[in-house]
């Protein structure tokens, strides 16, 4: 938990020396069964905490270049038929927005790792990750005050990294 909080502290103030906008989001992940020791099913559900950090805006498109860490606490919210682990991701994104609208679309590739948890029945992987998402925020009322959105993003790659994310945040 120390090391994905500080991955996240450090990936925020490295944002923040551009000084682009960040905007920093939680939700719950839902990943796909995957196979573990002795060909058990493995299922990860739980809190995910993340954050997109604006390095570049296109001047004439109204995209965005981003660095999006994020970390799922499998297992973490609920006892039950999920398994105990966590996922570290590191991706670049790209967010398109709708001229003059709420709306948007994002997708990433990058990195990942997963890690099992108090005797999960999995060893820990690396991988490539992918990830599309749809999005709308609030109207924008005002230029210094926090930006509200909601996001659905699905993650692919390898099976252990696979599932579905419904995420609440705020645009700094």
């Amino acid at each position: 938990m120390r090391r994905a909080l500080g991955i996240l502290a450090a990936s925020t103030l490295a944002a923040g020396a551009f000084g682009q906008g960040i905007s920093l989001k939680a939700g719950y992940f839902s990943g796909e069964s995957f196979t573990g020791f002795g060909g058990s099913s493995v299922r990860l559900e739980g809190l995910e905490l993340g954050a997109d950090l604006t390095l570049l805006k296109l001047p004439l498109v109204p995209v965005e270049l981003r660095l999006s860490p994020s970390v799922v606490f499998g297992g973490g919210l609920r006892h039950g038929s999920d398994d105990d682990g966590t996922i570290y991701r590191l991706m670049a994104t790209a967010r398109v927005s709708k001229p003059g609208g709420t709306g948007y679309l994002a997708g990433g590739l990058g990195f990942a790792r997963i890690e099992p948890r108090g005797g999960a029945p999995f060893e820990s992987k690396d991988g490539f990750v992918g990830q599309i998402a749809l999005g709308s925020a609030a109207a924008n009322v005002a230029p210094l005050v926090p930006q509200p959105f909601f996001e659905v993003a699905y993650s692919f790659g390898d099976a252990e990294f696979r599932g579905l994310t419904l995420s609440v945040g705020v645009r700094l």
